[in-house]
């Protein structure tokens, strides 16, 4: 089995950077612009089905995605970012005085926004590891499956998924192409826009 996991595109106007988990902001000019050219890097690969966070930034990603190929898109909220609570649109400056997250957590994987009414990481990946059983138990080995989803939910997982083998935060509107082979996960490759 295939996967490819990309992440929605870009969404902040201006330099302040927002803790945004299920909050939500629109896609920007150069994010649409940015999923269109991973649209098509991604227009030759046999997608069989498609599954997204229900955040309008991801669905509106796999949208132009999924413009190159006939499949229909699943909307699924185990694939949401981690929700950051109370904390949710605040500046990531203010938000990173807190330490909620431990200064190594790219890992480590040490987030815990609990105490702010949000979610740890570990819940993220578990609810991320649900839809994978679910989607392995109705898909056959030779398809082809596209999860639109978010930066740090996607990164804990996929991390997870690799067995922590080294990997870079994901790009806004990058894809890393994963493959299951004898019930091992190993990376394929990560597109990056142009």
């Amino acid at each position: 089995m295939k996967y490819i996991f990309v992440r929605h595109g870009k969404t902040h106007f201006n330099e302040i950077q927002l803790k945004q988990g299920w909050c939500d902001s629109p896609l920007t000019k150069q994010g649409i612009k940015e999923i269109e050219n991973m649209a098509e890097q991604l227009k030759d690969y046999k997608i069989d089905a498609a599954y997204t966070s229900p955040i309008l930034r991801a669905k509106n990603t796999a949208q132009i995605i999924l413009k190159n190929h006939s499949v229909l898109l699943n909307e699924d909220g185990r694939l949401k970012e981690v929700n950051f609570g109370l904390l949710e649109g605040l500046p990531c400056l203010f938000v990173d005085k807190l330490q909620l997250e431990s200064s190594n957590w790219l890992d480590d994987l040490q987030m815990d926004y609990t105490g702010y009414e949000g979610e740890n990481v570990e819940d993220v990946i578990q609810r991320h590891f649900e839809l994978l059983n679910d989607i392995e138990k109705k898909f056959q080995d030779d398809d082809t499956i596209l999860m639109v989803g978010h930066g740090c939910s996607l990164y804990a997982f996929i991390k997870t998924l690799l067995k922590n083998k080294t990997l870079d935060f994901p790009q806004n509107a990058s894809a890393i192409i994963v493959n299951k082979v004898n019930n091992e996960y190993q990376l394929e490759t990560v597109l990056n826009p142009k």
